[in-house]
């Protein structure tokens, strides 16, 4: 039997077979180290887990545990299968969470992902739109690191993923961009060099900087500063890659910064930050939407088009004559 059709044969047998509550139990198990404790945490008695466990152990022809003098602990098969066990378990409370929502008069469901550039970029700017103009339309959006991207898709806990285009595109998937990205120099609003219509690189060499996040678009551009002054201008003893607290020391302690757009744009807007007029080496891969290409539903696609109609500049997209 190849593995293609073993796993489906599995497959089978653990929807006819497994209980959510016996997976249930393997995870309680696996993080309270004792099948006594996680049986008293979901109300089991200990012959009852002991089933349990010897049901799921036996469907899936492999030992989750080994047992000793206190307790239990994963066997590397175990270990193995315990992220599986979770997402299993997860998708219960999606289930049950869209369930709920559509008894309370959701028209439609659409979980969003995207990245902290984009919940600025993008998600700020664009979606109260279409939440103002499609009442009955439910989005659940949620902040991820660039990292989760990949298990997000594979997971399929995310209609939607806004990201970065240099994200590697999974097999059935797309990229549509949506906006592109600049890198600039910030300073607090009140900062003396935030009055002045011209400024000049050397200028801002006698300020002090705050360090972009190493690693970062910005922290190249910064660097490729430094190589055009020649030498580093003085920079504070602190670094962070929390945006809050960047943005909080830029303001209190007067320093500049080099920042992306999409990140910094809304500092600007609230009248916090100031771009100063200085051009900077470098640009930022857009900004965009990862999905299937086959999308999940209609209420995705519909999310989807209006993305990309406020990204034309149609800000008027999401109402219902504009469909």
């Amino acid at each position: 039997m190849s593995a293609a059709d073993a796993a489906a044969s599995l497959a089978r047998r653990l929807l006819h077979y497994a209980r959510p509550r016996q997976l249930q139990l393997v995870v309680r198990m696996a993080e309270l180290g004792a099948m006594q404790k996680a049986a008293a945490d979901l109300g089991m008695s200990q012959p009852s887990a002991t089933e349990a466990l010897n049901r799921v152990e036996a469907l899936l022809d492999l030992t989750l545990f080994d047992r000793h003098a206190r307790g239990v602990r994963l066997t590397r098969e175990g270990a193995l299968l315990l992220p599986a066990l979770r997402r299993a378990l997860d998708a219960f409370d999606l289930l049950a969470g869209d369930a709920a929502r559509l008894a309370q008069g959701a028209g439609g469901l659409v979980r969003i992902a995207g990245i902290a550039a984009a919940s600025t970029a993008i998600a700020a700017p664009a979606l109260p739109a279409l939440c103002a103009a499609q009442p009955a339309l439910w989005l659940d959006y949620r902040e991820i690191e660039a990292a989760d991207i990949a298990a997000v898709c594979q997971d399929r806990t995310a209609d939607l993923v806004l990201c970065r285009a240099s994200v590697q595109v999974p097999a059935g998937h797309e990229f549509t961009p949506l906006r592109a990205d600049r890198i600039g120099v910030y300073c607090a609003s009140d900062h003396p060099l935030a009055r002045r219509r011209s400024v000049d690189l050397q200028r801002c060499a006698k300020e002090t900087w705050l360090l972009p996040p190493e690693g970062s678009p910005p922290h190249a551009a910064f660097a490729a500063l430094c190589d055009t002054l020649g030498a580093p201008p003085p920079v504070a003893r602190v670094s962070t890659r929390t945006l809050a607290l960047g943005v909080a020391l830029v303001c209190e302690l007067r320093l500049l910064y080099v920042g992306l757009d999409s990140h910094m744009d809304r500092f600007v807007a609230s009248g916090r930050l100031h771009r100063l007029p200085i051009d900077v080496p470098g640009a930022p891969v857009p900004i965009g939407c990862l999905h299937p290409q086959q999308l999940a539903s209609e209420a995705a696609a519909t999310v989807l088009t209006h993305l990309v109609r406020w990204a034309s500049g149609g800000g008027d997209s999401a109402r219902p004559d504009a469909q």
